[in-house]
């Protein structure tokens, strides 16, 4: 059985749904796959103090000094830059910039540290793989699994409460589900805040989002092969309001919110286009981005897809 203190209850004063599952529980087991569905597609967040992925000691010494895996190492307080690997090549992307105070910067990886972190990047995105087959098997043949992101900075700066929009890797209406993991060597804590519920989020923003078609260099880009398809008026909606409640100062100021401590060795995943979130302190994180067609869910209803187009009565994609 599920101990109930696990399984958060309705309550519309929460600010969070969460679904913790204990070490030795059955992923697979009916019980923990229905609670699951429903708190991920509630807008909940699963939380796995122990997630049962591991670097070994090697891994653990390799990762503790990134002067053991990076040419040179920026000064910077807000986490970036990231180091992307493709699951689809089995590689590390070698050109993946960040804007840091106005300038475009990346994390240039030494010959010497590449061939261990595709390794452990690629052990990684197989893991996430197997836990979200076994807690949602009906997504099993639907989930579009994209990139596993190596976060190998420290954040010294609270990132403002947002929800996740696609950049440039249209969703197209799927949602972002991603899977997070504190594989800090020093045993430290990731630190997040989490907001409220995405729907008084977006009926706040959304009279101030004027959005278009998409524009002639975004159909460029995606028949260049260079961006995974065209942005559809739905990655616009999320973009905007995206970028109009990190902007509110009053909002990121007076927001109702939860802080979260992820221990090293804890993993959680979430919907992160419906989960407001975001980064306060930490280093050393992975996490795997899938993408989840909205035919897919259970419910379909409780998509952002689908509560934007009710809020805003028009087809989105």
């Amino acid at each position: 059985m599920i101990d109930e203190q696990h399984v958060s209850k309705s309550d519309e004063t929460e600010i969070l749904k969460m679904f913790t599952i204990e070490p030795g529980m059955n992923l697979s087991s009916p019980e923990i796959q229905r609670a699951a569905i429903q708190t991920l597609e509630g807008g909940g967040l699963i939380y796995l103090p122990k997630g049962g992925f591991e670097l070994s000691e090697r891994e653990r010494e390799l990762i503790s000094n990134t002067a053991n895996i990076l040419t040179q190492v920026p000064d910077v307080e807000n986490g970036k830059p990231t180091i992307i690997f493709d699951p689809k090549n089995g590689h590390i992307k070698k050109y993946h910039y960040a804007q840091i105070h106005g300038k475009m910067v990346r994390a240039q990886i030494k010959d010497s540290a590449r061939s261990d972190l595709e390794a452990i990047m690629a052990r990684y995105g197989q893991w996430t793989e197997s836990v979200i087959t076994q807690l949602f098997p009906s997504y099993r043949q639907s989930l579009d699994r994209k990139r596993v992101t190596y976060r190998p900075f420290a954040r010294n700066s609270t990132q403002a409460l947002h929800i996740d929009s696609s950049y440039g890797y249209p969703t197209q209406g799927r949602s972002m589900l991603r899977v997070f993991t504190n594989i800090n060597p020093a045993d430290r804590l990731r630190i997040w805040q989490l907001g409220e519920p995405f729907e008084p989020f977006v009926q706040r923003f959304l009279p101030g989002v004027h959005v278009k078609g998409p524009s002639w260099f975004s159909k460029l880009l995606a028949q260049l092969g260079i961006v995974d398809g065209v942005k559809t008026k739905y990655d616009q909606y999320i973009a905007a309001l995206r970028a109009l409640g990190m902007r509110d100062k009053e909002y990121q100021n007076t927001a109702p919110r939860k802080l979260m401590e992820f221990p090293a060795g804890s993993s959680w995943i979430a919907l992160t286009d419906l989960v407001l979130h975001g980064a306060i302190s930490g280093q050393h994180s992975l996490d795997q981005t899938f993408y989840l067609p909205v035919e897919a869910m259970n419910d379909p209803a409780r998509s952002p897809l689908r509560i934007l187009e009710r809020l805003t009565g028009e087809a989105l994609t």
